[in-house]
């Protein structure tokens, strides 16, 4: 047997990780091809498989907007409604972390826990 983890058990170890900051009620750990590697969501698999896959085009068109104007590739994308906001943290060139906050979650907070898990992710990748 194996001493080390698989993908699936880093990945739920991440998911875990990520939904256990204070004002996430959903989340997933997605390839930059949109593929979920771990998630943590309520309802249909569908729904979330297209979460996933938007948001890692979201982040792929902010590196668009950042490389066309010779900006650094962007480390966070913020969405906010009316009723929650949507947090899609870039976890090096491979990965994402994509989250959907309560708004009444302290979001710098949230955003910097989610920033220090993303490099966590980056230096065990």
């Amino acid at each position: 047997m194996s001493c080390h983890p698989s993908m699936e058990e880093k990945a739920r170890k991440y998911t875990d990780e990520i939904r256990s900051v204070v004002g996430v009620v959903a989340c997933a750990l997605v390839s930059c091809e949109g593929l979920i590697m771990g998630k943590c969501f309520r309802g249909d698999g569908a729904s979330s498989s297209l979460f996933a896959a938007m948001s890692a085009t979201v982040l792929a068109s902010a590196e668009a907007v950042c490389g066309s104007v010779h900006v650094k590739r962007p480390s966070m994308v913020t969405i906010t409604a009316a009723d929650a906001t949507i947090l899609i943290v870039s976890v090096g060139e491979d990965a994402l972390i994509t989250a959907v906050i309560d708004m009444s979650a302290d979001l710098p907070t949230v955003q910097e826990r989610l920033l220090g898990i993303a490099a966590g992710i980056g230096e065990e990748a």
